[in-house]
C-alpha cells in the first residue's frame, strides 16, 4: 500500500505541522537567555556583573531574532524533503550552544564573576559564531533565498572572518570591544537586507 501523504489533514498543513516544532525550539532558545538575565537580576547582589558579557548576551539574541525573521522564505521547503527540515534546525542548535556557553547553569549562577566567565568562554563563543555564519552561507544554497544573497553572503563571510579572528585573539579585552561594535553594525546591516 504506497499512498503518497496527504499535504493537509483536517486543515492543519505539514508545513504548519514541521514548523511547529521548530517554534518550540526557538522558544526554548529564547528562554535560556531570559533565564540567564533573570538570573543575573535575581541575584544581583551576588554576581559581579560585566557590560562586555550583557552587550554580547544581547547581541547573540538579537541576531537570533534576525535568524528567525529571516527564515520565513525557507520554511516553504521544510515539507519538501526531510534533509530541509533537519537544515532548518542546524541554525537553532547552535544558538541552544551560543546560550549555554553564553551564561553558567542556573544552579550555580550566584557568586559568579560574568568578566571572568565571558573571557573563559569568548573563543568557544566566537567559534560558535564563525559555525553559525558559516551554516547560514551553506544555507543560502541549499534553500532558494530572497533578496541580494551576494551582497548577505559578502556580510556572514565578513562575520566568519571576524569571528575567526576574535577566537584567535580572544585574549585581547580589546578585541571583545571592537567586534561587538562591529558585530552590530553588521547585524544592522544586515537586517536592511533582509527582504520584507
Amino acid at each position: 500500500m504506497d499512498e503518497k501523504m496527504p499535504a493537509i489533514i483536517d486543515g492543519f498543513s505539514q508545513i504548519e505541522y514541521l514548523t511547529v516544532f521548530n517554534t518550540i525550539l526557538f522558544g526554548v532558545i529564547a528562554s535560556e537567555y531570559f533565564s540567564g538575565w533573570g538570573g543575573m537580576v535575581r541575584h544581583r547582589d551576588s554576581i559581579k556583573r560585566d557590560w562586555l558579557h550583557l552587550a554580547w548576551s544581547i547581541f547573540a539574541f538579537l541576531t537570533l531574532i534576525q535568524n528567525w525573521f529571516g527564515i520565513w522564505p525557507r520554511i516553504r521547503f521544510v515539507n519538501q524533503n526531510i534533509l530541509y527540515f533537519i537544515w532548518s534546525l542546524v541554525p537553532m542548535f547552535i544558538f541552544h550552544l551560543i546560550s549555554v556557553v553564553m551564561f553558567p547553569n542556573q544552579k550555580y549562577i550566584e557568586d559568579t564573576n560574568f568578566k571572568l566567565h565571558f573571557e573563559k568562554n569568548a573563543k568557544m563563543i566566537y567559534v560558535l559564531f564563525a559555525i553559525y555564519f558559516l551554516t547560514t552561507i551553506l544555507g543560502s544554497f541549499i534553500y532558494v533565498d530572497r533578496g541580494n544573497v551576494l551582497v548577505q553572503n559578502i556580510i556572514r563571510t565578513f562575520g566568519i572572518l571576524l569571528s575567526l579572528t576574535g577566537a584567535y585573539y580572544s585574549h585581547q579585552k580589546w578585541i571583545h570591544v571592537v567586534f561587538l561594535v562591529v558585530g552590530y553594525l553588521g547585524l544592522m546591516q544586515f537586517i536592511l537586507f533582509i527582504p520584507k
